[in-house]
């Protein structure tokens, strides 16, 4: 049998402004069926979400222009938007920068460097959390 996720086409938005980073993250999505989408800064993210209407987001939090914190707050206040989940990612690890997160409207944290299983997981759980696998 297949799940959801692999039967349904998911787009996944990646805001990070480190390329190494997204290229890695792109390349570990489409190899699970996932459409990915880039942007490297947080106005370019806002812009291309109301776009492509993501079903999640993969956001940095330090970030020129924006940081992630501000570009999720600003996401959260937009109808179309405020609804898709967002999954930070980052390398900061003090736990007032994991509090604002959830504050702000982040569905979850994940602390740089991660592995590759770290992220399918975090994504599948994300976009299917009553699956288990």
């Amino acid at each position: 049998m297949t799940s959801a996720t692999t039967e349904k086409k998911r787009t996944i938005l990646v805001i990070d402004d480190d390329i190494p980073m997204t290229d890695l993250i792109r390349e570990i999505l489409i190899i699970d069926g996932h459409r990915v989408c880039i942007a490297n800064d947080g106005l370019t993210g806002i812009r291309l979400a109301g776009e492509v209407q993501p079903d999640l987001i993969l956001m940095d939090i330090t970030m020129p222009v924006i940081d992630g914190y501000r570009t999720t707050e600003q996401l959260k206040k937009l109808p179309g938007l405020k609804d898709i989940p967002v999954v930070f990612l980052t390398g900061r690890s003090a736990a007032d920068d994991a509090g604002r997160a959830f504050a702000c409207g982040g569905a979850s944290y994940l602390l740089k460097p991660f592995t590759n299983q770290q992220i399918r997981d975090l994504v599948r759980l994300t976009l299917e959390p009553g699956e288990t696998g």
